[in-house]
Order: structure tokens, then C-alpha cells, then sequence
């Protein structure tokens, strides 16, 4: 393993503990935002390194880019969760939901008078 893969790895998973720490929750997302961490580094260090913006480095691993590019994809994964549909809200049949259907119950359970 090359010592620069090695640092993309340590630099994603404080990247990515940093985030979750700031966002305060675990939950399903986590490997997405592992996944983002990893790319964005990646994707950061090799930015930094090709347009010299880089300041500050640790052997051929651009740290600060590769740490901003790598929050910026991990936010752009969690917004996209976010405003992106669910699966079950998607599988729903709109004619079968109880919750458009007012004789059928209300959104709490409870079924409404006429």
C-alpha cells in the first residue's frame, strides 16, 4: 500500500468524523458520507496539487484542498438525501394512501366524521 493512499484514508476519516460530529447524528447515511470523504480527498489533494493552491501538504497529499473538497462532497451527499424522495415514499400508491383519503382515516389514525 503507497503512503499516499494510506494518508487519504487517515485525512477522509477525520474528515468524515469531523462532519458527523458537526451534524451531531449517526445513522444509514454514514457509508455514503465514508464513500464522499474518501472521493472528495481524493478528488481535493489531486485539484490542489494540479492549480498550486495547495498550502498545506504532507509528502504528494494536498491536505487542505483534498480536507475542503471532501466536506463540500460530503454536504452535497446529505442534501441530496434530504431533497431526494425516500423509498417508501415513493412506493406509495397514491390511491391506496389512507392519508389522501378522507373517509378511509386521517394521517393519524383516526377516522374522521362527515
Amino acid at each position: 500500500m503507497s503512503p499516499w493512499l494510506i494518508l487519504v484514508t487517515l485525512v477522509a476519516a477525520i474528515n468524515l468524523a469531523a462532519f458527523t460530529a458537526l451534524r451531531g447524528r449517526w445513522d444509514r447515511q454514514l457509508p455514503v458520507l465514508a464513500l464522499a470523504s474518501l472521493i472528495g480527498t481524493a478528488i481535493g489533494s489531486g485539484i490542489g496539487q494540479r492549480t498550486g493552491l495547495e498550502l498545506l501538504r504532507i509528502g504528494d497529499l494536498g491536505v487542505l484542498s483534498g480536507s475542503v473538497v471532501a466536506q463540500l462532497a460530503m454536504l452535497v451527499s446529505s442534501l441530496m438525501a434530504h431533497i431526494l424522495p425516500s423509498r417508501s415514499a415513493r412506493n406509495v400508491d397514491p390511491a391506496r394512501d389512507p392519508a389522501r383519503d378522507p373517509g378511509r382515516g386521517s394521517r393519524d389514525g383516526s377516522v374522521e366524521d362527515r
